[in-house]
C-alpha cells in the first residue's frame, strides 16, 4: 500500500490546525460531547465501509 495514504494533505493539515486552535476554547464539558460524537461518527464510518466492503 502507498505510504502517502496514511498522511494528511496539505488541505487536511490546515483543516486539523484550525480544529487544534478552536479546541482551546472549549469547555471541558464541550471537549468530552465533541469526543463522544467523533468517537460515533468513526464507528458509524466503519460500519458503512464494512457494509460497502461485505457488497463488493
Amino acid at each position: 500500500m502507498n505510504p502517502e495514504a496514511f498522511e494528511l494533505s496539505l488541505e487536511q493539515q490546515f483543516s486539523m490546525r484550525l480544529f487544534e486552535q478552536s479546541a482551546q476554547e472549549l469547555s471541558y464539558e464541550q471537549a468530552v460531547e465533541l469526543l463522544v460524537q467523533a468517537s460515533r461518527l468513526l464507528m458509524l464510518k466503519d460500519n458503512v465501509i464494512r457494509s460497502l466492503l461485505k457488497q463488493a
